[in-house]
């Protein structure tokens, strides 16, 4: 580094040192652990820090609903008692508006943005790995923004969230991609070749042919972690964590907004683990406050919705309604969907799962929980507005022998069909090796989505509830259980 540049660097690090200690003095609401405010300044910006504030008496809400979330579930276990749906005339918890008039759709909603419109392929991965360098780990968002998909969700949640700084590597390293940040580019470069290398041996052809434009064909996307994790770097002043989807949300959203809306990107996140409306309000009461904070229209942060939770699906409508101009669609998922289901029957001897690949998404209650979701996405709210259905991951990689590397891709085809033909406007992948190909199962019919398609309108009858925990036979065997 040139000594002009060691002088600058300096007077960076030594002008932020005097905004922190200046927020200090003020403010004794948020701290930060250990000595993190000063090695992730970047990430920890006096916006961020005072964004933070400012959200915090969301935290006592977030822990309640929690509370909520656990009492209900004792209760089930307790009296044996299966979930059902919300009583017609009741309202959903946390807003002015009627069930009845969220299942009618009698509420305003938005529409879909344009670079949200096309989703035919998203992906799905971290954006960086645990203990890794910062260009190390910028490689794992190159691979993202390369890839060809339309959307790259990149994860910030559960498991990986919780691993170290992680959650603050990803961060960072996000913040240096969306801003064209020179290291970025150089790492971008290098993993452009090694992609096209990949791809001539197995499809015979490039799939990157400028890698500066294809950086900004992706819509970018982030996952934030639920609301029953805390984070491990954020306390409020009386000592107590701070709940991950808050700070997940501001270091996020106030880090990247100005350079995605420069750049005419919109501002999107997936949420998880959403169980009831209630919870799906208090969420857009947090996106609310943040827009009206940074001066943003509401509705300017678009969500989807990850319906993980069986409890979930017995308030599609009324989440959807909840979230109101913030909504842009559900996402369907196997293996935590299958876990939500056992946790919730848990109580009852009677259900016993068959082993667990035999659970597909044409099983029983996936089934029905499946087409839930698609007449829900496709009933219109008061504008005419429909909403998307992204499809549900596709773990297969072309890695192996040659013979099972084609039974995969046989596999992964068939699943993308199969949602394609169901109504899903998309469908997620695991790895960018698998997205050119799946993606031309959707470019072959060509139409942007497949939002407004017409079905049938939801039913909330005891039928529709035991469909949602129905079991078909199946082989169960102790290798299964196993």
């Amino acid at each position: 580094m040139s000594p002009k540049g060691s002088v600058n660097v300096y007077l960076g690090t030594m002008f932020n040192s005097y905004l922190f200690s200046v927020y200090n003095m003020k403010h004794s609401d948020i701290k930060i652990q250990g000595n993190f405010l000063d090695s992730y300044s970047d990430i920890y910006t006096l916006d961020v820090l005072e964004t933070l504030e400012a959200l915090l008496p969301f935290n006592g809400a977030i822990k309640s609903a929690m509370s909520d979330r656990l009492g209900r579930r004792l209760s089930r276990y307790q009296l044996g008692e299966r979930i059902g749906f919300l009583p017609w005339d009741s309202y959903i918890p946390g807003t002015s508006i009627k069930v009845g008039d969220a299942r009618s759709g009698r509420f305003e909603g938005g529409a879909i943005p344009d670079d949200l419109r096309r989703q035919w392929i998203q992906g799905t991965g971290p954006a960086s790995r645990p203990g890794a360098s910062v260009e190390a780990g910028l490689r794992n968002v190159a691979y993202a923004l390369l890839s060809g998909a339309d959307g790259w969700m990149f994860d910030g949640e559960d498991a990986l969230g919780q691993a170290g700084t992680m959650s603050l590597d990803s961060q960072r390293n996000l913040k240096l991609a969306y801003g064209n940040d020179p290291l970025f580019h150089r790492v971008a470069e290098g993993v452009s070749g090694e992609m096209n290398r990949w791809s001539l041996g197995f499809l015979g052809r490039e799939i990157v042919t400028d890698w500066r434009w294809q950086l900004g064909f992706t819509t970018r996307i982030f996952r934030v972690r639920g609301l029953h994790l805390a984070d491990r770097h954020v306390r409020s002043g009386d000592g107590s964590p701070m709940a991950a989807s808050i700070v997940d949300l501001v270091l996020y959203v106030v880090n990247n907004y100005r350079t995605l809306q420069a750049s005419g990107s919109s501002i999107v996140l997936y949420l998880p683990k959403i169980q009831t409306a209630g919870e799906a309000a208090l969420w857009a009461s947090m996106l609310g406050t943040l827009e009206d904070r940074l001066g943003l229209g509401r509705g300017s942060i678009r969500a989807y919705v990850l319906v993980e939770q069986l409890e979930a699906t017995f308030q599609l409508m009324e989440i959807r309604a909840a979230l109101g101009k913030h909504f842009v669609g559900f996402n369907t998922g196997r293996w935590d969907y299958i876990n939500s289901v056992s946790d919730a029957m848990g109580w009852d001897r009677g259900f016993v799962h068959p082993n667990i690949e035999e659970i597909t998404m044409g099983y029983g209650y996936m089934r029905n929980y499946e087409d839930r979701v698609r007449r829900a996405v496709n009933t219109p709210d008061m504008d005419g507005n429909t909403a998307l259905w992204q499809g549900g991951m596709e773990p297969n990689i072309p890695v192996g022998s040659a013979a099972g590397v084609a039974a995969g891709m046989d596999k992964a085809l068939s699943g993308a069909r199969r949602e394609q033909a169901a109504g899903a406007s998309g469908k997620w992948v695991a790895h960018w090796k698998m997205v050119h190909i799946v993606r031309p199962v959707w470019a072959e019919v060509g139409e942007d989505n497949q939002s407004g398609r017409e079905f049938p309108r939801l039913t909330y009858t005891a039928e529709d509830a035991c469909g949602l925990t129905e079991l078909e036979a199946a082989p169960l065997t102790v290798r299964g259980a196993r």
